[in-house]
């Protein structure tokens, strides 16, 4: 028997797919419920709305790629590469040739009210990331350690602009380098 955790993550699970290869707005309900392979009417015990189910892909999306991140920098030997380990993550990720950009900002783009709670999701994603930097920064005794978060961020997307914009596999790469520099010059 399927537990309702199970079920939920089902329908979360083919919901991602779905939004990442078509688009959040491009996906009805209807979609989703087929591709998950549950009743219409277990989706809705699971999740009230859409948006709600798009919230719910989005935690997930950070909390996976947050975790990857932590990993990456958790391997790295030193401070300033701990802090430069978004870059390292961002290069993997390129190197897919079916890279399509950071989910959730795709899914900013979709919606375009700062207020409404997709985009708090996504606001909350860029915080996280931001505090996790801000805090390797203070680990690796960087004067402003707010500031060099936000740098090593913006660099960092930057780089995901590159990639999708340009097709420029080498983005990542030349983020690392910028940011590694600007580290260096304190």
């Amino acid at each position: 028997m399927t537990t309702p955790e199970a079920t939920r993550a089902k329908i979360v699970e083919a919901a991602t797919d779905l939004f990442t290869r078509c688009g959040v707005r491009a996906v009805g309900i209807n979609e989703i419920w087929r591709a998950a392979k549950v009743a219409k009417s277990t989706l809705y015990q699971h999740f009230r709305s859409k948006d709600e189910l798009v919230a719910a892909v989005l935690r997930r999306r950070n909390d996976e790629w947050c975790a990857r991140l932590r990993d990456r920098a958790a391997a790295a030997h030193t401070p300033k590469d701990r802090l430069l380990a978004i870059f390292d993550l961002l290069g993997e990720e390129f190197a897919d040739p079916s890279y399509r950009g950071s989910d959730l900002m795709n899914v900013a783009a979709e919606y375009p009210d700062p207020d409404h709670p997709v985009r708090v999701a996504i606001r909350d994603h860029k915080r996280e990331i931001l505090s996790y930097l801000s805090g390797l920064a203070t680990a690796g005794q960087e004067s402003d350690p707010e500031k060099v978060a936000a740098i090593v961020l913006a660099l960092a997307d930057g780089a995901v602009c590159a990639r999708v914009s340009l097709g420029d596999a080498a983005a990542a790469g030349l983020a690392r380098e910028a940011a590694s520099r600007l580290l260096a010059h304190g």
